[in-house]
């Protein structure tokens, strides 16, 4: 297809829309025998008569119809790629990709809606592309360069990574609150009762959540691999499982959940944030990194 046969297309796009040819004469900027003249050799062109013209009026074949559709298609593709050109001229070598676990919104220690915010101040029009993904996502992003930066558990990190510890996560088993084991002052002799078995549900990709080994009558019943997935099944009163405090606080606020034996059961996980050791990052990346300052005594980069 040549740029010809881009005119060609217009003309007969703008005659269409105008609903004829005089009609489209102010649009086009074009004299009515010109426009007549680029109607034939469209139809030249294509091969078939695409409108009847005359003192009928203007009118399309079915083949002009079916030509016009896919001129529509044809032009909103063109639009399509003009704006993503656009869009990668303005932030070429400005666009910073993330990989984040699920749930850290509700962690009052993780500061990354802020450090958005620093970063737009100082880095304008970076363009970010955010992911949530799981742990055993978020690594295999890494090792491909798919993702820039990767915030989540240090269980993740590899010598190929250097890794920035931010924060550490509480971790404590629940249950909802018509549970059996939901009242705290029966939790311990309910679960090394002779014979009692209780569903438990596993956040299957992390390793901190898996069963307890302490505990001897746990049955993984339910693999997930978010943590919403988990809350709901906990709170079906069906299952037990581990949470994060920050992300169950909301329904243990409105005594919809419970924590079990926390004395037990809680425990941190390590966050950091994570990038390939061989990854030239760039100034939003940069800046980013230095905005999620560590939390933790001694937190900092590390292989």
């Amino acid at each position: 297809m040549s740029d010809f046969d881009l005119r060609l297309l217009t003309v007969f796009k703008t005659v269409v829309e105008c609903g004829g040819l005089s009609a489209s004469q102010s649009a086009l900027d074009m004299s009515l025998s010109n426009i007549s003249t680029h109607m034939a050799n469209l139809e030249k062109r294509v091969g078939f008569k695409i409108c009847n013209r005359g003192r009928s009026g203007f009118k399309l074949t079915p083949g002009g119809t079916e030509l016009y559709a896919s001129v529509e298609e044809l032009f909103q593709s063109i639009d399509q790629f003009q704006n993503k050109a656009w869009c990668t001229k303005t932030h070429v070598g400005k666009e910073l990709c993330l990989g984040i676990i699920d749930g850290l919104i509700s962690e009052r220690q993780f500061t990354i809606q802020k450090a958005i915010q620093s970063l737009s101040l100082k880095e304008r029009n970076v363009l970010i592309r955010m992911d949530i993904m799981p742990p055993n996502k978020l690594k295999s992003s890494l090792a491909e360069g798919d993702i820039d930066l990767a915030i989540g558990p240090t269980s993740i990190v590899s010598k190929a990574v250097v890794c920035q510890e931010i924060f550490r996560e509480k971790i404590t088993l629940y249950c909802a609150k018509h549970h059996e084991l939901s009242e705290p002052e029966t939790q311990q002799e309910r679960l090394v009762r002779a014979g009692a078995t209780f569903d438990f549900v596993s956040r299957g990709y992390l390793r901190e959540s898996q069963q307890p080994s302490y505990i001897d009558n746990l049955r993984t019943a339910a693999i997930v691999h978010s943590m919403e997935a988990a809350a709901m099944l906990i709170l079906s009163g069906k299952y037990i499982g581990y949470l994060p405090d920050h992300f169950a606080r909301r329904w243990e606020d409105t005594k919809e959940m419970t924590r079990v034996l926390p004395s037990m059961t809680s425990h941190t996980v390590p966050f950091g944030v994570m990038y390939r050791r061989d990854h030239k990052l760039s100034r939003g990346a940069k800046v980013l990194i230095e905005q999620l300052r560590p939390m933790v005594p001694g937190g900092g980069a590390s292989d």
